[in-house]
């Protein structure tokens, strides 16, 4: 598979999981553990399914709060938790839920005036370069590292919370 189909096909996956999950900000976990699942599944290279901190224009939009910890003590569903995941494929990120949560009313006028400055309102999604977001000022910086049975947790929790539209 060239990196066209495969972003190409990355993106079809965006797109399904977008269409498909019920809009709440603060899915991050459980929107990226699909999309890192779903890729995993399907392509023979190296995604990754991380947690960090996200900033635009020196602004911190997300801080990192570790969420490993969390997945070790017996709840069913991980409620509270302040941070922020997506996914990365070689260069790229995947956002699924950023504009969700930075266009909620969760969010406040000047974090979604710095996302206006750089991006349409109206998109489901953030798919781009590490090096060209870079350039606008927005900076995804990964923490910590995800496993498989970690995104089987979240995404066994999002089917709980019915979270994802079949």
């Amino acid at each position: 598979m060239t990196r066209n189909e495969l972003v190409q096909e990355a993106l079809y996956m965006a797109e399904n999981i977008t269409q498909n999950f019920r809009s709440v900000d603060g899915s991050c976990l459980y929107m990226s553990a699909l999309l890192a699942a779903m890729m995993n599944d399907q392509f023979s290279v190296e995604t990754r399914f991380v947690t960090g901190s996200l900033s635009v224009a020196g602004y911190t939009i997300f801080a990192h709060n570790p969420i490993k910890p969390k997945l070790t003590k017996k709840s069913d569903v991980i409620e509270q938790w302040d941070g922020h995941a997506w996914v990365e494929l070689d260069d790229l990120i995947f956002d699924l839920s950023v504009f969700r949560t930075v266009f909620s009313t969760a969010s406040t006028s000047r974090i979604q005036s710095l996302f206006e400055a750089r991006f349409d309102r109206g998109s489901a999604y953030l798919v781009g370069q590490k090096n060209k977001l870079i350039e606008m000022g927005v900076v995804y910086t990964p923490l910590e590292l995800l496993s498989d049975d970690d995104a089987t947790i979240f995404i066994q929790n999002a089917d709980r919370m019915g979270l994802i539209n079949y």
